[in-house]
């Protein structure tokens, strides 16, 4: 169990000091699976997310409000009017976290750990 710990505190730090990338960036790649953490303009943290396939959820998932929660929670929350608004909003003015993992079961306890411990607001 310390293995566990201690890999997934060493990815969480990976994932929190990596370098911001562009959507189309996080887009392009296939069949990789890991944590992304989603920035506005001004670097503030927004959402925290995991997926199995990186060019399907920024490829497709994210351009569909019923396929994806964030999507909803920012219409719901009024922060824009319609799924092509947030689209938008996230091709274009938001920066992108990402840490890689090996199994969907790792991915989904970074998941976890980071959503606890840096609380984004529409992880809420």
């Amino acid at each position: 169990m310390n293995k566990k710990i201690q890999l997934l505190s060493s990815k969480f730090e990976k994932l929190n000091a990596s370098e911001f990338i562009s959507f189309d960036q996080v887009a392009s790649l296939k069949d990789v699976m890991g944590v992304y953490m989603i920035y506005n303009e001004s670097k503030e943290l927004l959402y925290i997310g995991n997926t199995n396939k990186f060019h399907i959820r920024f490829g497709t998932d994210l351009k569909h409000e019923s396929t994806h929660t964030l999507v909803r929670k920012m219409i719901k929350k009024e922060m824009f009017s319609d799924r092509h608004k947030v689209v938008d909003f996230l091709k274009n003015k938001c920066s992108i976290k990402i840490e890689v993992c090996e199994t969907k079961r790792e991915a989904e306890a970074l998941e976890h750990i980071a959503i606890y411990i840096l609380n984004p607001p529409l992880n809420k």
